[in-house]
């Protein structure tokens, strides 16, 4: 009985066809058999060629280029890092000497130091003030001359060396 079913079976798979119509239809092989070799030729290692080498060297080169461009950056960002520190050390010390003369000029315009410089110097203080009225006709011939616009100039540093120099001569020279 199962040689039977067997065998019915395999006929069964004899029978069976590709394709769905009759005119393609082919049988559909069990088993194959197996093709006879043709001599192949011989085959033999080859070496491999030397692309990793030369992608290494590539990819050296890149890299040493890279790291010399950061240290020359680098070496630029601390150049001018030096030069911010001396400009800023400049600034500091600009600073601190306009606040030392900021101090002595306010010590020279103190006036306890004008009162005593003006008592040694035979000044008192004013007992009376008097108002002094100049005449319109007085300013107009000042205006006319030229004379209120000479205020307004600037002395040559020499000429005001020169009359400090005759302030001080009748300075010493009075009593």
């Amino acid at each position: 009985m199962a040689l039977a079913a067997r065998n019915e079976r395999a006929a069964v798979v004899r029978a069976r066809m590709h394709g769905g119509g009759a005119a393609d239809a082919r049988a559909m092989v069990k088993r194959t058999t197996p093709l006879a070799s043709a001599p192949s030729a011989r085959l033999a290692v080859v070496p491999r060629r030397k692309r990793t080498a030369r992608l290494i060297a590539a990819a050296s080169v890149v890299v040493f280029g890279l790291m010399l461009g950061a240290a020359a950056f680098q070496t630029q960002i601390a150049r001018r890092q030096l030069t911010l520190d001396t400009l800023d050390r400049d600034i500091r010390k600009g600073r601190d000497q306009y606040d030392v003369l900021r101090r002595e000029r306010a010590e020279l315009r103190s006036p306890g130091r004008l009162s005593e410089q003006a008592a040694a110097l035979g000044m008192g203080p004013a007992k009376q003030t008097n108002f002094v009225s100049v005449a319109p006709e007085e300013v107009a011939i000042v205006q006319r001359t030229g004379a209120a616009s000479m205020q307004h100039s600037v002395t040559p540093i020499q000429q005001e060396f020169e009359q400090y120099a005759k302030v001080k001569q009748q300075a010493l020279v009075a009593p």
